[in-house]
């Protein structure tokens, strides 16, 4: 077994737990052991011909990333695309200085899920995917190697989506580019990434009524009347990063354990920015929390800008020390926050064969509300079975202790998170995945119900059970995730107790084997909850009181076929809308949509 660094058992340890990432059962990438950990990966595999790796059709027909069936469990508004939170408890990054929790954390590109190329022939690959209901999906993929040691790629997604409920449209936005140089000794490699997002999203608050879509009082969903007349946010995020890798374990001899010591250098600039415009008249949507009578137009918006310096050793003893410093500038309507942050770091393990041991630690050293921060972590593998804990110690997010808008102002001083998560794990070969979590959560802060931040004065236990699965049995296949999570108290947060995504197909083969056929059904389903409502204005989900949604199985048909490079699929959406109930709502005050067609189109060139 090749030996891999610490860094690649922490990144797969944090996919398996929070699964955020793409299934490690089906893909199977090669992970860059920077410390941001981006996907690197080779094409062809094992120099393979290049249409030996693309013959897997299960995701061609998830356009929205939130349907994938291995990824997280996600909340979200009425139309594909919108703003959405994560229904699993996630830990917080030590060095995320976020201005708030993200809401389209699922959709946009970031260092974690770019993928740098090396193709040898140039490769493309086109998707396109539209709706009965004009909802239009594009996404281009290119990568070629400019010389034998120079690599560039790019990928562009776009979702215009018009929604079938008013003011409900959606207009996504989402690039990459990378770069990737390895000189021929091999002694020096360069990663340039450049990531740009942009979301719009058409404000509508929700339908004004409940009751009336319960009774379908009107025939058409554009008809039901909504909170906001018209309004619309835009997020936009801008991060750049150059990370170089100077091999200086050249200079000692081959045995070594040092033959893979590395010198990195990872510099990077992060913005982005939140623009909330309302020129709607007072309805009594935000009547008690409006200062005046105003039009609305708040942007809130992040500065970063990290310098990473690191001694790292890839080998049988993996380690890694160094420093990193970040500046952060936050900034709303009126007030700004600066802060220069100093972290010390090390990480240090074993790697023998199919037993892995590593703990690693990192402290912020400031001037500012960041003083203090840490975080340390240990874990243990062998073979299949894992086991990692970790304690972090965390400033809350810039959001909930100063804000000020035309709609919302506070000032608070809450105190630093802390979090303690221990997880045991087993893989059953390529088909099976348990994971048993305990989370132990104190200072957890939250939007009450009166939209005012508050942090929790108790301890909150959660444990969770998630299973991943992977089964074939002939042409049957079975693919899914489940998760049950039980929380001691839900008064910062609220979960639901059991949750799932299944599918399950026949997979054959027609004329002549050429062309490859699934035919089948997708699954999503969570037990009863109090669901925390989205506030447009402030562009967060804030807990309500009043309203449980859940308890109702959504269900997909789809058919989907690839021929040589082409694959094409047909999926019938939510086909038995109101045939049952009218309580299928996503978020409150935010029903799913009806019936509908789903077709698109994937198609790959590479010669």
């Amino acid at each position: 077994m090749k030996k891999k660094s610490i860094f690649l058992i922490l990144a797969l340890f944090q996919t398996i737990v929070g699964l955020a990432q793409e299934s490690i059962i089906e893909n199977k990438p090669i992970i860059d052991s920077g410390l941001h950990y981006t996907r690197y990966t080779t094409l062809p595999i094992s120099n393979l011909p290049l249409k030996s790796i693309d013959k897997d059709l299960d995701n061609v027909r998830h356009v929205n990333k939130i349907n994938k069936i291995e990824d997280m469990f996600y909340q979200q508004l009425s139309t594909d695309g919108s703003d959405h939170k994560p229904l699993m408890f996630i830990i917080p990054e030590l060095n995320s200085y976020n201005y708030q929790p993200g809401i389209y954390d699922a959709l946009i590109f970031k260092r974690e899920n770019i993928k740098f190329y090396n193709v040898y022939k140039p490769y493309s690959e086109l998707r396109y995917s539209n709706t009965l209901g004009s909802s239009r999906y594009f996404s281009v993929v290119h990568a070629q190697n400019v010389f034998k040691n120079i690599h560039i790629g790019l990928e562009y997604d776009v979702n215009y989506t018009d929604g079938k409920y008013d003011n409900s449209q959606v207009m996504n936005q989402f690039f990459n580019a990378t770069a990737r140089y390895k000189n021929q000794k091999q002694t020096y490699e360069a990663y340039l990434g450049f990531i740009r997002n942009r979301a719009l999203q058409s404000e509508s608050g929700g339908i004004k009524s409940d009751s009336s879509f319960s009774v379908q009082e009107y025939s058409s969903l554009d008809a039901y009347p909504v909170n906001i007349s018209s309004a619309y946010s835009k997020f936009k995020s801008y991060d750049a990063f150059l990370s170089q890798k100077i091999n200086i374990g050249k200079l000692i001899k081959e045995n070594s354990i040092f033959k893979k010591l590395y010198l990195v250098h990872d510099l990077s600039y992060f913005s982005n920015q939140r623009i909330y415009n309302d020129q709607s008249p007072i309805d009594g949507y935000y009547q008690h929390i409006y200062f005046d009578s105003t039009l609305t137009y708040d942007s809130l918006s992040t500065r970063r800008l990290q310098n990473i310096i690191t001694l790292r050793n890839e080998s049988i003893i993996p380690f890694s020390f160094g420093l990193k410093h970040d500046y952060v500038l936050f900034r709303d309507t009126i007030n700004q926050e600066k802060s220069s942050n100093l972290n010390p770091f090390f990480m240090i393990g074993v790697d023998i064969n199919k037993f892995k041991l590593g703990f690693d630690a990192e402290y912020v050293i400031s001037s500012s509300r960041y003083n203090k921060d840490f975080q340390i972590g240990g874990n243990i593998a062998y073979n299949k079975l894992y086991a990692n804990l970790k304690l972090i110690n965390k400033s809350v997010d810039y959001f909930f202790i100063h804000h000020q808008s035309n709609n919302f102002s506070w000032n608070n001083d809450f105190k630093k998170m802390n979090i303690l998560n221990i997880n045991i794990g087993y893989g059953f070969k390529e088909f099976l995945m348990v994971n048993l979590s305990y989370f132990n959560l104190n200072n957890l802060v939250y939007i009450d119900h009166n939209l005012i931040p508050k942090q929790s004065n108790q301890s909150t236990n959660l444990i969770k059970a998630s299973l991943i699965h992977n089964i074939k049995l002939g042409m049957l296949n079975f693919n899914g995730v489940v998760s049950i999570q039980k929380l001691s108290s839900e008064e910062a947060i609220r979960l639901p107790i059991f949750q799932t995504k299944q599918s399950a197909y026949i997979n054959f083969k027609m004329f002549g084997k050429k062309l490859d056929t699934q035919i089948g059904v997708d699954l999503r389903y969570n037990t009863l909850y109090q669901a925390d409502t989205y506030i447009p204005a402030m562009g967060a989900f804030a807990q309500q009181n009043e309203i449980q949604i859940g308890n109702y199985l959504f269900t997909d048909l789809f058919v989907q076929v690839q021929l040589e490079r082409v694959k094409i699929f047909v999926a019938l959406t939510h086909p038995y809308a109101g045939l049952f109930n009218y309580n299928y709502y996503y978020s409150p005050h935010y029903p799913a949509e009806n019936l509908n067609l789903r077709f698109g189109v994937s198609w790959m060139f590479f010669d």
